[in-house]
């Protein structure tokens, strides 16, 4: 910012080297002439005669406590007691619900729903790869149709369709 101002204050050469000298001898000169003398005898600090006989009981007339209006500050600690509590039921509350999984049973599903999703789906299965699956212990003929039938129902089916009976090869003994 300055670097290229010079100094416009210069002291003589050697100002400073008898500097002290110099000072002494002035104070010595204005003793000897106390009229004219520049330098104060006093240095117009005075302090009252009895100022520190009386200043212990000024200041502890000071330190004793005054009666000051009170003003209370609105507490908001109920507030906030009140708002943790309904923080923390919340928290309860929807913490257990969370965890709290339904789990979708078979049973739970409609035929409706699962012939769509049949329907939907092509699972490109033949009737033998579904033959192969599905044990025939376990299947009856009640389980493919809707409607249960009766001994007579397939009596008159197999009377209405097939021209020679023998050929089925039934032993009706083993059905009484």
């Amino acid at each position: 910012m300055g670097k290229d101002k010079k100094n416009k204050f210069k002291t003589p050469e050697g100002y400073f080297d008898n500097f002290h000298d110099r000072l002494m001898d002035r104070i010595q000169q204005e003793d000897s002439q106390a009229e004219k003398s520049m330098i104060p005898k006093s240095d117009g600090f005075a302090v009252p005669e009895t100022y520190f006989e009386d200043l212990a009981p000024k200041v502890i007339a000071q330190l004793e406590p005054k009666e000051v209006k009170v003003v209370q500050l609105k507490s908001y600690k109920k507030i906030y007691y009140s708002i943790a509590g309904v923080a923390a039921v919340l928290l309860l509350f929807f913490g257990l619900n969370r965890n709290k999984v339904d789990t979708v049973t078979f049973d739970d599903l409609a035929n409706s729903e699962l012939e769509a999703y049949f329907d939907t789906n092509d699972f490109n299965l033949s009737s033998y790869e579904i033959a192969e699956v599905v044990s025939l212990d376990q299947i009856e003929l009640s389980d493919m149709l809707d409607q249960n039938l009766g001994e007579e129902q397939i009596l008159e089916y197999l009377d209405e369709n097939v021209e020679d009976i023998e050929d089925l090869n039934l032993d009706y003994n083993d059905y009484d």
